[in-house]
This record gives C-alpha cells, sequence and structure tokens, in this order.
C-alpha cells in the first residue's frame, strides 16, 4: 500500500501546489486561464501525437476496451438518472449530477498514466480517451439541452462543432493515423514534441489544482455526495468487474480503471455555465470529487495490485 501512495503522491502534491498558488495569487489570476489554454492546445496534443505515432498499435485488440468502457459509462449515465427523483432535484442541478458522474480530468489521468505505467500506459490511456472523450461529451450535451436553462444561446449543434474540433480528439487522430501509415515523425520534430509533450502532466495538474473551489465543495449536499461516489466508487468499480468478465489482460485493466477513477473534469464547470446548468453545483463537484480521489485513487490502484 504504501508503494502504492507513493507512486501517486506527486499527483496530489502538484494538485495542491497549484491551489497553493492560485490562492496566495502566484504568479498572478491571469496566468492560469493562459496556462489552461496552452496545455489543452499544445502540450497536451503533442504528447498524444508522440505516443501514438510511436506506439505497437498492431498488438492493440480493441474489442475489450470499447465494450468495458461504453458498458461502464452507460451504465453510469443510467445510474444518474435512476438518481434524479430520489434527490428532488431540478433540471439545471440535475445536469451537474450527469456530469459530475461521467466527467473525467484528463490532466490528472495524464499524470497517473505516466508515474504508473511509463511511456505503455500513456499511449493506451490515450487510445482510451480517443473513445471517451466524443461519447461523453455528446451524451452531456444532450442532457444540458434537454434539462438545462440553455443560458448563452449554446446549441447542441454549436457544441458537437467545437467537439469536432477538440485538440484532444484531433491530436489522436493525427497520431493514430502517423503510425498506420507507416511513417514516423521527422528527426527533429520528434524530440520537439516529446519535449513539449514532457511539460503537459506538470502544468496540467497544477492548473487542476488552481481550479478548486473549497468554498463551494463546503456549501454542497447530498447531491455533491451522490456525484462523487458515482464517480469515485461506483464507476471504478463498474470498470473492474466488467474488465474480468471480459478477461482483459492486465495493463488493460489497470488504465480502464485508472481511466474511471479519475475525479471530474473542470471543464464541466465552463460548459455548465454556457448551457445553463448549476455551475455553482458543478464547481462544488468537481472539487469535491478531486479532494475524494486523494482517498479512492490508491485504494483501487492497491486492489489492482500496483
Amino acid at each position: 500500500m504504501l508503494s502504492v501512495i507513493l507512486s501517486v503522491l506527486p499527483i496530489f502534491i502538484l494538485i495542491v501546489i497549484g491551489h497553493a498558488m492560485r490562492r496566495w495569487n502566484f504568479p498572478g489570476d491571469a496566468f492560469w486561464p493562459l496556462a489552461d489554454r496552452a496545455v489543452y492546445f499544445i502540450f497536451f496534443p503533442a504528447l498524444l501525437v508522440h505516443n501514438l505515432a510511436r506506439a505497437n498499435l498492431g498488438e492493440l485488440d480493441p474489442t475489450g476496451l470499447f465494450g468495458t468502457l461504453y458498458c461502464a459509462l452507460l451504465l453510469n449515465a443510467l445510474l444518474a438518472f435512476a438518481m434524479k427523483p430520489w434527490l428532488k432535484i431540478d433540471g439545471p442541478s440535475f445536469t451537474s449530477l450527469f456530469q459530475g458522474s461521467v466527467r473525467f480530468n484528463t490532466f490528472v489521468g495524464f499524470g497517473a498514466a505516466a508515474a504508473l505505467a511509463g511511456n505503455p500506459g500513456i499511449t493506451l490511456y490515450a487510445v482510451v480517451i480517443s473513445l471517451a472523450i466524443p461519447t461523453m461529451n455528446v451524451l452531456c450535451v444532450l442532457v444540458l439541452v434537454r434539462y438545462g436553462a440553455h443560458g448563452g444561446g449554446t446549441s447542441l449543434r454549436d457544441q458537437l462543432l467545437l467537439l469536432g474540433k477538440n485538440p484532444l480528439i484531433l491530436a489522436c487522430l493525427a497520431g493514430i493515423l502517423i503510425n498506420l501509415s507507416g511513417l514516423h515523425l521527422p528527426p527533429g520534430i520528434d524530440p520537439m514534441f516529446k519535449m513539449l509533450g514532457d511539460v503537459a502532466a506538470p502544468l496540467g495538474l497544477l492548473t487542476v489544482g488552481a481550479a478548486l473551489q473549497m468554498d463551494a465543495a463546503r456549501q454542497g449536499g447530498k447531491t455533491v455526495i451522490t456525484a462523487t461516489l458515482l464517480k469515485l466508487v461506483v464507476y471504478p468499480s463498474t470498470v473492474l468487474t466488467v474488465s474480468w468478465l471480459w478477461g482483459l489482460d492486465r495493463m488493460e485493466t489497470q488504465i480502464l480503471v485508472l481511466w474511471a477513477m479519475l475525479p471530474t473534469a473542470s471543464a464541466s464547470y465552463i460548459l455548465a455555465r454556457q448551457m445553463g446548468g448549476n455551475a455553482p453545483l458543478m464547481a462544488a463537484i468537481v472539487t469535491a470529487s478531486t479532494l475524494g480521489a486523494f482517498i479512492t485513487m490508491p485504494i483501487f490502484l492497491a486492489l489492482l495490485g500496483l
């Protein structure tokens, strides 16, 4: 257990440092939105392209990954719907519950995959998120269109167009196409992508910490607790069970469970504001799930024998 805690400790230390930097206004409030954009549009895409272009994808059987991922995603979505009448919440609040139950923080995942499994883990994680991001975003947008207050005039069509321009999806596609074509990143370009990618995990984790809203988490109630339990306990438990039933190998199971136990993405708050969700509740769920992951991630990693 100690080795598990030590393996994920740097991830959470970086999150704490990011939160402390934001709290102490260093290097200034203007830095964090710019850092977040740089990670999202430059550093993580470079990491994805570099790893996927060099990976041995021929040995990967996607059937089990597809099946396990979509079974878990759809089951958690159905459970969120089942909780709505019990919680007696309105439509905008339900959209926050739904997003909190299914969305995942890509930045934390990359940091964890790199710490636990190195480049093979990053590559497999990249394949997983290339499958999960489009499906998850479509589901969340549909729920917001149906139950949200439609604030900001954001339509389903606009959101789907943005999804098609998602830099992480485009980077996954580019890396896979380069790989399947038999080509390689040219000398001089390949090391550049690696250098840019090396920045992604640490800076991404700092921005996760900077986005935490402790006051919102403290004011959360039953809905926050429900969303956090669905995301951090039910989701990874489902993936672990389905992976075992499907007969996935050790690495596939580890990365899928890692993906499932990630806290809710801070981007959920932005989407809630754009499309009429309950943004304060969303901020509370994001913060609570990130803090809760400090406890649940080591437990699930220990169950996986890491």
